[in-house]
Formats: structure tokens, sequence, C-alpha cells
């Protein structure tokens, strides 16, 4: 893994810890406020998805990568180049095939995590309320009614999430959890829970967290953010692609399927096949992983 933090001294470091600290409190303040309030559906529905997209964009840029780009110049003070290098086409080919075939083991996942009953029922009542609200906003985005809206969705869902969120949690938090305790593992796991509890969907907290930990440990391998941003790219965009040939009726696929688990067999195929290029992975920079 990339040592950013090298030069730092302990005093900037709890500086950058003071600086992050409130960086995820707002950003998790504003996704909180932003969930909040009773649905309604009809007045959802009647909104035009393409702006609601665009807005959620802009809102995306800001926090995402603005903000993030501004701690990397200002607060850590070093260049955002450190965080990238050039990659071989065989490991973004891996990163691809890792990605894809970790997206079907995670759906099982995903699956049983939807159906979890949460022991506290305030808790559980209020999870469900938040689910509800973001399932109808986000089915009504993605409901394609245009290759202009697909494209829209591709770059607000896609791109930029893949982009800003691996600044912020792989390149900004999962650093200073690095440095703070000497163990990639701990580091990788902590960032990747704080980066699924902060999109506020309880009832995919888990397959969240697991991308997360996926998409951290390719970036501690390799030391290249651009890995873990093509991983969350493909994640992400390959879901919509999907879905949009579902919306042409090329395939058949709808929001629903896509949260239902793939078949037993291909579990195992695809499992296998991830196992596989995780290793591969792995063993392409073994001999510099510290």
């Amino acid at each position: 893994m990339q040592d950013i933090l090298r030069n730092h001294s302990n005093r900037q470091l709890f500086k950058a810890w003071l600086f992050a600290l409130l960086l995820l409190a707002f950003v998790s303040l504003s996704m909180f406020l932003g969930n909040q309030g009773e649905v309604d559906e009809e007045l959802i529905l009647q909104l035009n998805p393409i702006i609601l997209l665009v807005g959620q964009g802009i809102f995306s840029i800001i926090m995402f990568i603005g903000i993030p780009l501004l701690f990397i110049r200002f607060v850590l003070r070093v260049s955002v180049r450190e965080f990238f290098s050039k990659a071989q086409w065989s490991i973004l080919a891996l990163t691809v095939l890792i990605t894809i075939s970790f997206m079907v083991v995670n759906s099982a996942i995903g699956e049983w995590n939807l159906n979890v009953d949460f022991p506290d029922g305030q808790f559980e009542d209020w999870a469900k309320r938040m689910e509800e609200k973001l399932k109808v906003g986000v089915e009504h985005l993605i409901n394609f009614q245009s290759f202009p809206h697909f494209l829209t969705a591709f770059i607000v869902i896609g791109i930029i999430p893949a982009i800003g969120e691996e600044l912020l949690f792989r390149g900004v938090i999962q650093n200073l959890f690095q440095r703070a305790f000497s163990n990639h593992h701990l580091a990788i796991w902590i960032t990747g829970f704080a980066f699924a509890a902060i999109h506020m969907q309880f009832y995919g907290v888990v397959p969240r967290m697991l991308l997360g930990v996926i998409f951290g440990y390719m970036y501690h391998w390799s030391g290249n953010l651009s890995v873990a941003i093509l991983a969350h790219f493909v994640n992400n965009g390959f879901a919509l692609f999907i879905l949009y040939l579902g919306t042409l009726g090329a395939i058949e696929m709808t929001p629903e399927q896509m949260e239902s688990s793939a078949p037993w067999p291909a579990l195992l195929v695809f499992g296998l096949v991830c196992v596989i290029s995780l290793n591969v992975f792995y063993r392409k920079f073994s001999k510099t992983d510290g």
C-alpha cells in the first residue's frame, strides 16, 4: 500500500484526523437529513428523473470529489498524483474480472441481508422506512425512458461515486486508519464498514461493506487508487447497463430481479473465479506488499 502519510508528524496526523472526523460527520449528517421525512411516492414519480440525477450529481461532485480533493491538498498536504500510478492492462482486466465475479457472489449475501430481522423493533421500523424511501427514489431514477436518461444515470451513479467515494474512503480514510493502527487488515475492514454505513441502507450494509473491503484490498496490494476506482465503476456501471438492457427488452431483468441471488451453480463458478482472480492479483504485487 502507498505510504501517503510517511512524512507526516503526529501533530499533522492529529489535525488530519480532526478534519477527517468532521468531514465524515458532515457527509453522514447530509445523507441522513436527505433521507428523512415521509415517502411521497406520487410526488417523486412526478419529478423529472434526469433533473433529479443532475441535482444528485452536483451534490456528489461537491461532497465526494471537491471536498476530498481540498482535504488532500490543504490538510494532508500531498499531491493527488501520489495516489495514482500507471496500471498494466492485465491488472485492469483482473480488476474487472474480480469485480463482476464478486457481484454474482455478493448477490446471495445481498438477498440474505435484505431479509434480516433486526432485534430492536423501533430501529427496524426506522430502517424499513428509510429503505422504502430510498427504493422508491432509486427505482424512479433507473426506470430508463431514453438513452439520455441512461447516460445521465451512468455518469451520476456509475462514474462520479466511483471517483469521489474512492478518494474519500480508500484514499483518505483507509490511509489514516493504516497509519493509526499500523495494520492494513484493520484499516480496510473499518473503512469498509464506514463506507457501507454512510449510505444509510441497513438492509444492504453487509454486501456493500464487503465490496468496500474488496476495493480496499485491491488498493492496498496495488498501491494504485485507480484500481479501486475502476472496480467501483464496474460494480455500479455494469449493474446499470444490465438494467438498461432489461428496459430495452434485450434481456429479462428488473430492479427486483437484481436484488435476488444468482442460482447456486453460478455462485459456485463465479465464487471460484473470484478467489482465483484475487489470488493472481495479490501475487502480482506480493513481492512489494508490506
